[in-house]
């Protein structure tokens, strides 16, 4: 897909102040690891997360999702009355009914003719919903739009390490677990529009998204737990991102000497390693914010865009690569000319 007339107008993300490091959890798994005969310090090894984010105790989604959705507004020259659709793509809900977008859409005040709806993708819903909203502007349907994503992981960390604590806990049930424990909290929120050609836009060039749904349950999550299978997600994961990767420097005439930054989505070590290697992405073209946030979800990659953009790593003109693979098995990427 390729597009000409969109632009994004501005990005904000948002973490939680509470931080809960992986220590900690150990420490509370400290009898299961003596019967397993781990070491502290294991699970950060393993994984690469040093610390992740809780939100305080009854903050919802859609209430994360409204922090950084006014955080955006406040910085973008839009009238929030000409944004036409809204959409939330998190993976976590407030409930099943009704949905996360319309919650923030009330929070926000929007208007009464703003589209308002859910699009659910596990980690590559913030993906989709931009592909969503640019090809309403593309077409024509609304002068602006709204993507938003608010991810919260204390109740599935607090459950599994409550389930990992239990005697009679085997190495085959903590390894199912451990991405579960790499977790974290985090929210983001971006304004798209019609482009103008206006000098300093950050022109949305296109994307491409594959599929290899027949591994759509090497990651099977629910409220209480997220089991997986490691080693099988990440071999076939990063075979679909090198498939998904060479179809659009293809398809939107990409060369990989241009991009300057690529922001992946981040589940830890093994898999951030693994899909730069893969696709010779340059280390030093892509921020690690795995190491103090863990997973974050469907706000990892905007996430990850925001900080590499405030670090001043994104300077005006440069190319930029949006990355992500999500259970399903599914690959989503999107190039910005920043």
């Amino acid at each position: 897909m390729r597009y000409q007339h969109v632009a994004i107008a501005g990005l904000a993300g948002a973490v939680p102040d509470t931080e809960i490091t992986t220590a900690s959890i150990e420490k509370m798994l400290e009898r299961s690891y003596q019967r397993l005969g781990l070491r502290a310090g294991f699970l950060e090894g393993l994984t690469g997360v040093r610390a992740r984010r809780f939100w305080a105790d009854g903050v919802m989604p859609s209430d994360a999702a409204t922090v950084a959705a006014r955080d955006v507004l406040a910085r973008v020259d839009v009238d929030p009355a000409d944004i036409g659709v809204l959409v939330s793509t998190s993976v976590c809900k407030d409930f099943l009914e009704p949905s996360v977008a319309s919650l923030v859409h009330g929070n926000l005040g929007l208007g009464e003719h703003c589209w308002n709806f859910d699009v659910g993708n596990a980690c590559l819903g913030f993906i989709s919903g931009m592909a969503m909203v640019a090809n309403m502007i593309e077409l024509g349907q609304v002068k602006a739009g709204m993507v938003v994503a608010g991810e919260g992981s204390r109740e599935v960390t607090r459950s599994t390490v409550q389930n990992l604590m239990k005697p009679g806990i085997d190495f085959a049930r903590l390894k199912d677990n451990l991405a579960t424990l790499t977790l974290g909290s985090g929210a983001a929120a971006m304004v798209l529009t019609r482009a103008t050609g206006a000098d300093g836009e950050h022109r949305l060039r296109g994307g491409t998204i594959h599929a290899a749904t027949e591994w759509n349950r090497l990651c099977v999550g629910t409220a209480t737990e997220m089991k997986t299978d490691p080693a099988k997600l990440l071999q076939e994961g990063v075979k679909l991102a090198g498939r998904t990767w060479a179809a659009m420097k293809d398809e939107l005439s990409v060369d990989p000497a241009d991009v300057a930054e690529y922001a992946l989505h981040q589940v830890g070590k093994a898999n951030h390693d693994a899909v730069t290697s893969a696709l010779d992405v340059p280390l030093d073209r892509a921020l690690r914010v795995y190491p103090d946030l863990g997973n974050v979800g469907a706000a990892g990659v905007p996430l990850t865009l925001s900080r590499a953009v405030e670090a001043g790593r994104v300077l005006h003109g440069d190319t930029v690569a949006l990355m992500g693979i999500g259970s399903g098995l599914n690959c989503a990427m999107m190039v910005v000319d920043w």
